[in-house]
């Protein structure tokens, strides 16, 4: 399902940078946001308890609807107003739990009845911590579902680099780079031109790691100069 407009009241989910994603056809009754303060405790000689304020934890989301089996006057309206749209409500339960299966992160959108205040957007990636679905005899075909996620932090190891700073040596770290939320394939298709090393830069951003695709493939040291084009190669993950 693709994704659509965002408009007040909205309740979207995607994965895989937005290639699979769809809006709630049924928005819940309540959505908690939740987010604790963190903070450690020390006892000072003499003075008594005091408390450090760190970073908040992160984010937690929890709601309870339903998917529906018919197009009910409360449906989304761009399901409802889509005559190509038959509900479906195990599509969307099987989306849930193929994304949840892969070990990468969704993204959540949440749009407020204030769709001009940031204080009423949100936009994480965040990952599936549980989901539980149900069956309930007065709504024959509806399957009703609790949804609980966690923001997601994108982390890497951060290259350090030496750098001459008033006459003196010094280390400086590599500014963040923006996530990348696609999810890494897992096999390519040699093209003209192609080697190794470049196949290695581009898909798995960095070129050394060419000795895995190798190894990975059973490419002998002959056949490194004379891939040949159209071979699939698997990669290993990035």
């Amino acid at each position: 399902m693709a994704t659509t407009e965002i408009k007040p009241f909205t309740m979207q989910i995607s994965w895989n940078n937005g290639a699979e994603g769809w809006q709630f056809p049924v928005l819940p009754e309540k959505i908690n946001i939740k987010r604790d303060g963190a903070g450690k405790d020390y006892d000072i000689i003499k003075t008594g308890k005091i408390r450090t304020i760190e970073k908040p934890e992160l984010t937690e989301i929890s709601f309870e609807s339903f998917f529906p089996a018919k197009k009910y006057p409360f449906v989304n309206e761009i399901f409802r107003e889509d005559p190509r749209w038959i509900p479906q409500p195990h599509n969307f339960v099987n989306d849930i739990l193929k994304w949840w299966d892969t070990g990468y992160p969704v993204r959540f959108i949440y749009i407020g009845s204030d769709a001009v205040n940031e204080s009423s957007k949100l936009s994480l990636p965040m990952s599936i911590v549980s989901f539980e679905r149900w069956e309930e005899g007065g709504s024959p075909g509806d399957i009703f579902y609790s949804l609980k996620l966690k923001e997601y932090v994108f982390y890497s190891a951060k290259r350090i680099t030496a750098v001459q700073q008033d006459g003196q040596t010094v280390l400086r770290a590599e500014p963040p780079k923006r996530p990348d939320e696609r999810v890494p394939p897992t096999t390519y298709t040699l093209k003209p031109g192609d080697s190794l090393i470049k196949v290695a830069k581009m898909q798995l951003g960095n070129s050394g790691r060419w000795r895995e695709i190798q190894q990975l493939n059973g490419i002998t040291d002959s056949e490194v100069r004379r891939l040949q084009v159209g071979r699939v190669l698997q990669l290993p993950p990035k």
